[in-house]
This record gives structure tokens, C-alpha cells and sequence, in this order.
């Protein structure tokens, strides 16, 4: 009898982890527009500093998309119950977020921050942040995210200027645009009536 009952709470405790689980990764494609905007955000900082050569571009862009991810997350947030794992990892990417910005920004302001230092740094952030996100919720394609990132942090050390201004510009199409895409897709089908997760 002991041993029946055991099982069966081992079973609830495993549906439960599950449950979690599947819950988590709903929470990060219902967050896929984010990814896209920041995704977005990134290209226009790129242009604006290399067209238009202002050092306004990337705080300027960063504190913009800052601020629309925190209005729009809000608004979101108001019509979908928010579930503890997301919560969590809302926080994990709100602390890579600051972390980049602050460091970004010292560097900046030092003069300190070339082009490699920067794919470095934020390939190796947004790296970890990916990373964390897929080992909690147990995805592949976001792991595979953390590995392009981390590719890119890798490669922004030892390559050219040029190359190492592709390797990030694929970076963000891959890892923020597309990644972000297959995240609002996914979230779509899961509003409609007997859809099933991707």
C-alpha cells in the first residue's frame, strides 16, 4: 500500500514538474515579440551609429526598446495570469538586461568599447541568459540559441572587423528575430480553440 501511494505521489510530483515546464515555455513565446524588438532594436542601433556616427544610437535605441518592452510586457501582463516560472525567468532576463546595460554603457562612456569587446560581451550575456532559460524549461531550440550566441562571443575575439560584424548581424536574425517569430507562432496557436503546443 505504502509503496502504491508513493508511486502515485512520485507521479503527481513529475506531472506537476511538467506542468512547469510546458507552462514556462508558453510564458517565453507569449514573450516571442520581445525577442523580435529587441531583435529590430539592435539593427536600428547599428545603423544609426554607422550611418549616422552618433554616440546617442545605442543608448538612446537600448532605453527606447527599454521602455517599450516594460509598457507593453505590462499591458500584456494584465490579461494573462503570470505563472511562477515566468516570473523567474522574466527576472533572469531582467538581470541580464541591466547587467548588459550597465556595462555597455561604462564601457561606452570610458571609451573603452570597440566593436569586438562588443559582440563579445553580448554574445556571451545573451548567451547565458538563453542558456539559463533552456536548461530550466528543457528546450533544445532556445539552447540552441545560448550556442549561436556563444559562437559569436567566441568568434568576435579572433576574427576581422567585417567578419565579425556578420557573425552578430546572423545572430540577432537568428537568435532574436527568428527565434522570436516561432515564439509569437507558437503563442498563437496555443490561443486558438484545440490547438495543440508546438
Amino acid at each position: 500500500m505504502t509503496g502504491a501511494f508513493e508511486e502515485q505521489e512520485l507521479k503527481d510530483r513529475l506531472s506537476l514538474i511538467e506542468t512547469m515546464i510546458a507552462e514556462g515555455r508558453q510564458t517565453t513565446e507569449r514573450w516571442g515579440w520581445s525577442f523580435v524588438l529587441w531583435g529590430v532594436a539592435y539593427y536600428a542601433a547599428i545603423v544609426w551609429s554607422a550611418w549616422g556616427r552618433s554616440n546617442l544610437a545605442w543608448p538612446v535605441t537600448m532605453i527606447a526598446a527599454s521602455v517599450l518592452t516594460v509598457v507593453v510586457g505590462r499591458r500584456l501582463a494584465r490579461r494573462r495570469a503570470s505563472k511562477a516560472l515566468g516570473r523567474t525567468l522574466h527576472w533572469v532576463w531582467m538581470g541580464m538586461g541591466i547587467s548588459l546595460f550597465v556595462l555597455m554603457f561604462s564601457l561606452a562612456y570610458s571609451g573603452r568599447l570597440d566593436l569586438h569587446v562588443s559582440c563579445a560581451i553580448i554574445g556571451a550575456m545573451l548567451g547565458m541568459a538563453n542558456a539559463t532559460s533552456s536548461f530550466i524549461l528543457r528546450w533544445k531550440m532556445q539552447f540552441g540559441c545560448a550556442l549561436m550566441w556563444w559562437a559569436t562571443a567566441v568568434a568576435a575575439c579572433f576574427v576581422s572587423d567585417s567578419a565579425c560584424m556578420i557573425t552578430f548581424l546572423v545572430a540577432i536574425f537568428i537568435c532574436q528575430i527568428v527565434f522570436g517569430i516561432y515564439g509569437m507562432i507558437a503563442d498563437a496557436r496555443l490561443g486558438k480553440p484545440g490547438a495543440a503546443h508546438a
